[in-house]
């Protein structure tokens, strides 16, 4: 028999027959145990299942009917029905062996409408004695579900019994009523601690929309009553026996008064908006305090300050992602981390001494997998660009970008930098040395960053060094503005034609020389065609590739430092694996970029007339031009076939008319499926969570970054220059530019339905 507390007093009480509906949780299926490091009894490993009854005409024996369809019929099985004693100090369970303690069960949780009940095939084995704690039995089964659902077995791998963490089994139990989305207040509800308490009971008022005021508040308890004087709400709780959780003692949920949120904003509290936020935060990653300022009056009709919710959301970014100042402490154990599962990994950190502090200063990484598919699949052609950090300590976010055989961006190296200079990108390109070296036909495109020509000039002297065009462009535009000069300056890097470019050049000459010697001075790197080198098969004229890097981790530029460089791991490790699975869909031996370029060259070939002089050579005539072709050599006087590695229209002219059936000896081999799967055949490793990392002991600690901050708010946008093309808005209705839908005064394009768009306008009205 089951001992509790107090079961004479419930014999002799006059048991009153409420009829009403009832909710009984059944658990089956499991059994009881000790929780660890704790004198508390939990229910491990069974099933669950509700049962809605009406208690006129339901009994204990209809309960054991139902119980018993849950266990194998055999005699030998002795099955024990018990409950929780809600009144009693101690941990203490009731049997129900017999009608009355069947009705005292239903008259104890009257007022809640519901009681879970626990079924078991062996007596408790521990006497009442041991059970000292005031926590009620907690369950790790998934109370959400209100059909039957199977636990996982005591052999799972991810088995709740096998959890070191005692709090990951509170969260799992009927103990805790915590809920940041939702809280609600009872009698002995439990919180993990005073501040979540407070939170919660911020949140409750906010919701319910009525102003408290705390008459007592100290380590150990806290008691608020409602704001008018003469309202009988009132709430009362204090710390366990655990000296950490927090549990209501006494709650008179009934208002007298009439509510009404007169303070508009005083329970809105930066710890409140620091909680309701945070999902927010992590499932949309950084959300500007403007737009959070919206959505929590669209949501909780509660009128925030802007820097409160400033202030809210980077308290919610530090309970995330911890202390910006903590997330250097860990420097070295991520290194060791990725040098271990990623055996081979170049990873290099570098720090500044001031006194006898060291701080921190610069951190590169190139995984094996992204620097051995670099060299193995990829073109020798690395974009190289920085984009700055939206953190506490600012800094810069350095990337090495290569292409793959389907033009696809292909990361081989990424770090973080104290600032743009010609230190900072030597010591970069240094380690980038050290993980690629120097690839026959290395061509490195870059904008017009602060000491990066100096740093390439010093780490890679004899390379072919590329300047984008689009920022060559901004440039002179500041000091020679006209349409004349910008097309004049984009033909000329278009064209392979090395007797075209200098044509084009000596046509800007006759209108300003100046212009010339501005860029002869000014821009002496290659940002021609005509120029290319014809090993890296590239012929990028801006440094697209770089800024395509910085839009992919834009969304998680605001992390803290480890934070940061491991969501790129993880977002690298994930691309290398679609990769991988998207290539097992291609047909052919050419990649589908490949592909789909042939197939629009092939297209009006009539017009080109062909004079071969051998089976490999040949004459191309189109429109009074000529231009002759070697097939064996993949050559054409063009020269867009030795700069591409892809045939130019004039060779795609010669070979449709030798008939030959093939066209992919005529290709690249960068552009085959083959070396795109070299250039992603590594596996990027996975990596466990922070807590599981094996900490190296150092000597000395390292410490944040020296801030060198200007004057004034830090700016977290990049300043668009004027001239930059902004994105139009175009008319779904008819497909032009320059008005919207509703104003639209043009015939719809086919396709357009009508109706479907009167039909959005009259919901959006309801």
């Amino acid at each position: 028999m089951w001992p509790f507390n107090c079961i004479n007093f419930f014999f002799i009480m006059v048991v009153r027959q409420v009829i009403s509906k009832y909710k009984l949780k059944l658990k089956y299926g499991g059994f009881f145990r000790l929780a660890r490091n704790s004198c508390r009894q939990v229910y491990c490993f069974g099933s669950t299942k509700s049962l809605y009854i009406d208690t006129c005409s339901y009994g204990l024996n209809h309960l054991l009917e139902e119980v018993k369809k849950h266990y194998p019929s055999q005699s030998d099985i002795v099955l024990s029905i018990v409950f929780v004693d809600k009144h009693a100090k101690e941990q203490c369970f009731i049997e129900l062996d017999n009608d009355e303690r069947f009705m005292v069960m239903l008259s104890m949780y009257n007022e809640e409408k519901e009681v879970t009940i626990y079924v078991t095939t062996e007596k408790l084995r521990y006497n009442c004695k041991l059970f000292s704690c005031q926590d009620q039995v907690i369950d790790e089964s998934d109370d959400e579900n209100e059909t039957d659902s199977i636990c996982l077995s005591q052999e799972s791998y991810h088995s709740l019994h096998s959890s070191d963490n005692e709090y990951e089994l509170l969260n799992y139990g009927e103990t805790y009523a915590y809920s940041k989305i939702n809280p609600f207040m009872k009698v002995n509800s439990k919180f993990p601690s005073a501040v979540s308490f407070r939170r919660a009971l911020n949140h409750y008022a906010l919701t319910n929309e009525f102003e408290y005021v705390i008459e007592k508040s100290d380590l150990t308890r806290l008691t608020a009553c409602c704001d008018d004087k003469k309202c009988k709400w009132r709430i009362h709780a204090s710390l366990t026996q655990d000296g950490v959780t927090f549990e209501v003692k006494k709650f008179v949920d009934t208002h007298s008064c009439t509510r009404s949120n007169k303070c508009g904003n005083k329970h809105a509290t930066q710890g409140w908006i620091a909680d309701v936020v945070t999902d927010k935060l992590k499932s949309e990653g950084d959300v500007s305090p403007a737009d959070l300022k919206k959505w929590l009056m669209h949501s909780y009709n509660v009128e925030v300050p802007y820097m409160r919710v400033f202030r809210g959301r980077e308290q919610a970014y530090t309970d995330m992602y911890g202390k910006w100042d903590d997330s250097y402490l860990n420097i070295y154990d991520f290194k060791q981390e990725i040098e271990k599962r990623n055996p081979g990994s170049i990873v290099e950190i570098d720090l500044q001494t001031v006194g006898d502090k060291k701080h921190f200063l610069r951190f590169f990484i190139s995984l094996t997998a992204c620097y051995k598919g670099f060299l193995a699949g990829c073109r020798p052609y690395i974009g190289l660009d920085a984009c700055h950090l939206k953190g506490k300590f600012n800094g810069v976010l350095a990337a090495a970008t290569s292409i793959d055989g389907n033009n696809g961006m292909f990361p081989v190296a990424y770090g973080v930098l104290e600032s743009e200079n010609t230190k900072s990108w030597t010591w970069f390109l240094k380690s980038l040395e050290k993980a690629i070296g120097t690839p026959n036909g290395l061509v490195i495109s870059s904008d017009m960053q602060k000491g990066l020509e100096v740093a390439i000039t010093q780490v890679y002297p004899d390379i072919e060094h590329r300047e984008c065009l689009r920022h060559l462009c901004s440039n002179f535009k500041k000091h020679y503005r006209g349409d004349f000069f910008m097309s004049k300056l984009w033909e000329a890097a278009n064209t392979y034609s090395v007797s075209k470019h200098d044509r084009l050049l000596n046509e800007i000459a006759t209108v300003s020389k100046d212009a010339i010697l501005y860029l002869n001075e000014n821009h002496k790197k290659i940002w021609s065609r005509s120029k290319f080198g014809t090993l890296v098969k590239c012929d990028y004229i801006t440094n697209n590739i770089s800024e395509t890097f910085n839009s992919w981790v834009g969304d998680i530029r605001y992390k803290p430092v480890l934070d940061l460089l491991d969501a790129i791991r993880e977002k690298l490790m994930e691309r290398f694996d679609k990769k991988r699975s998207k290539v097992k869909k291609w047909k052919g031996p050419l990649v589908p970029k490949a592909k789909n370029y042939l197939k629009t060259i092939t297209k009006n070939l009539g017009e080109f007339q062909v004079c071969r002089s051998s089976d490999n050579k040949a004459e191309v005539n189109y429109k009074g031009s000529r231009w002759d072709v070697i097939l064996d050599e993949k050559k054409c006087s063009c020269k867009k076939w030795q700069v591409t590695g892809l045939p130019c229209v004039h060779a795609a002219a010669f070979i449709a008319f030798t008939r030959e059936p093939s066209w992919d000896k005529y290709v690249d081999t960068y552009f085959t499926v083959d070396k795109f799967k070299e250039a992603y055949a590594l596996e990027i490793g996975p990596m466990p969570g922070k807590d599981q990392w094996v900490h190296i002991e150092t000597v000395d600690k390292i410490y944040p970054p020296i801030i060198k901050r200007p004057p004034g708010r830090p700016k977290k946008n990049r300043i668009v220059p004027r001239d930059e093309p902004k994105k139009r808005h175009r008319c779904p209705r008819c497909g032009m530019y320059g008005h919207h839908q509703r104003t639209c005064k043009n015939p719809a394009h086919q396709g357009f339905d009508e109706t479907s768009t009167s039909k959005k306008k009259e919901h959006k009205r309801s």
